[in-house]
């Protein structure tokens, strides 16, 4: 057995907190922090801990076990996210996403919150300085993904910001709720540009291909399904899901894999295990956690340690380097049209914002002429002062209605649109000079000693619900659109 300096137990959940929104929020919470009281984390991470008391309540029931915490605070709403440790936090600091959410679109919350990646350095006694990131990823909602432009910026940041991490020499570890699916742009990027290993992958790729053969066979299904796949949200097992009870056991409809424990793999840090937690119902009671399951995953921890095997990070140095990157050119040239079709349908909406702007101004003057102009050319009739009062009460509701509109149009479609604008158009010239720059993969494939699409990368599933692959790279390459 291995002392506890020499193995990392690490623990990530979405709490879903949101006050006056999450159901039975308080009580949930609570069983979280109770819960996770009585393991033996090292590392806990959480995200959507929108109120500071479930916060502080947490804080005080792990206290023995996870002395040091740090709360990161963003936005008009805070950010949601918290990370307890076990081991001493030397610093923190929380890295607000350039693009998260629209200000009109009130009930997705996004862009109140001030959705970004909060870090802590902490301070191991094994392997050094390890820093913890835990981030939660803008939502898609609905069935069109209109955010999937806000979704790859952020993992682009992010995916530098471990980058900028792992050249300083820390051991690494990125956390939380990607709200992404294994075949996204984002996986992608934090795989194959941040060199991370996604830890529950690594732990069950020999395990897949069978369990998916015994999926089609029907021979796995309901609560198995949950861990031969590592599904964490929209689980029919799950009693806050949509799904809950409302489809057969094997239905294909399992659920998505959306939140992850990704490291980079060091001769130091190397993870043993990985399950997908907190699946069992609140004792006493019908209900999960949270919508989400928990992950969980536990590390091997060794000081001066030899390289070992082919799937090693990068070294530090080799990171100074931007284009230093596994990632596959036609996958950068796919975000690129994918941030420029964003860009256009941004500006169409800035645009028809200013429209309205235009015209509120326009019907404030037209109105405003008509409430002088009416009572004048009326000054014999009998019926003056019934027109009067009847311009005065509608004119005038009509009026405060476009003075209030007019400045939102302004501030949203102005402001807000060209800001957006601006900063996908940013996006696109930083990809666009990283692709430049862009070597052959073939040469750092080589540096690991396997293929740059092997199946380590592209597990090959027929049922599309899975969405356990990478991205294909090998379908015919787009046209790359100018911005």
């Amino acid at each position: 057995m291995q002392s506890d300096a020499q193995q990392l137990s690490v623990l990530s959940l979405n709490c879903w907190g949101l006050k006056f929104v999450s159901k039975q929020r308080q009580f949930r919470l609570r069983a979280i922090g109770d819960a996770v009281s009585q393991q033996e984390y090292d590392i806990v991470t959480l995200q959507e801990l929108w109120v500071s008391q479930d916060y502080e309540y947490i804080k005080s029931r792990v206290a023995d076990n996870l002395p040091y915490s740090k709360y990161f605070y963003s936005g008009a709403l805070g950010s949601g996210l918290a990370i307890f440790s076990r081991y001493p936090i030397i610093s923190s600091s929380y890295l607000r996403y350039s693009l998260a959410g629209r200000p009109l679109k009130i009930f997705h919350g996004d862009f109140y919150v001030g959705k970004g990646c909060g870090s802590a350095c902490i301070e191991h006694p094994t392997i050094g300085i390890l820093e913890v990131f835990t981030t939660h990823l803008h939502a898609g909602y609905g069935k069109i993904d209109e955010y999937e432009g806000h979704r790859v910026s952020e993992s682009w940041e992010l995916a530098n910001l471990l980058r900028t991490s792992a050249a300083q020499g820390r051991q690494v570890i990125a956390t939380g709720d990607f709200n992404s699916i294994p075949t996204s742009y984002n996986y992608a990027l934090l795989k194959d540009h941040a060199f991370m290993t996604d830890s529950w992958l690594e732990t069950h790729e020999s395990s897949l291909e069978e369990s998916m053969r015994q999926f089609q066979q029907n021979q796995i299904h309901g609560r198995d399904c949950i861990h031969h796949f590592g599904i964490t949200c929209d689980s029919p097992e799950n009693s806050w899901s949509k799904h809950f009870l409302k489809q057969q056991a094997r239905d294909k409809n399992i659920g998505d894999r959306l939140d992850y424990i990704f490291y980079r793999r060091t001769p130091e840090l190397s993870c043993i295990s990985s399950n997908v937690a907190f699946t069992d119902f609140i004792a006493n009671t019908h209900m999960c956690y949270s919508d989400h399951f928990a992950v969980h995953s536990i590390f091997s921890c060794q000081s001066n340690a030899s390289a070992m095997g082919n799937n090693i990070a990068p070294q530090c140095s080799q990171l100074t380097r931007p284009t230093f990157s596994r990632i596959s050119p036609i996958i950068v040239r796919d975000i690129i049209n994918l941030l420029h079709r964003d860009h256009v349908a941004t500006r169409r909406k800035a645009n028809i914002l200013l429209g309205w702007l235009v015209t509120c101004v326009f019907l404030i003057l037209a109105l405003y002429a008509v409430m002088i102009v009416v009572p004048i050319y009326y000054a014999s009739d009998d019926r003056r002062e019934m027109i009067a009062t009847i311009l005065a009460v509608f004119g005038g509701f009509l009026m405060i209605l476009c003075a209030a509109a007019a400045p939102i149009c302004l501030i949203v479609g102005f402001v807000c649109g060209h800001t957006e604008q601006r900063a996908l158009q940013q996006f696109v010239v930083e990809l666009r000079t990283f692709l430049s720059g862009l070597p052959n993969n073939d040469g750092l494939a080589a540096q690991r000693n396997v293929n740059p699409h092997s199946s380590r990368d592209l597990i090959t599933v027929d049922s599309p619900q899975f969405n356990l692959r990478h991205p294909s790279t090998e379908e015919s390459e787009p046209l790359l659109m100018n911005v």
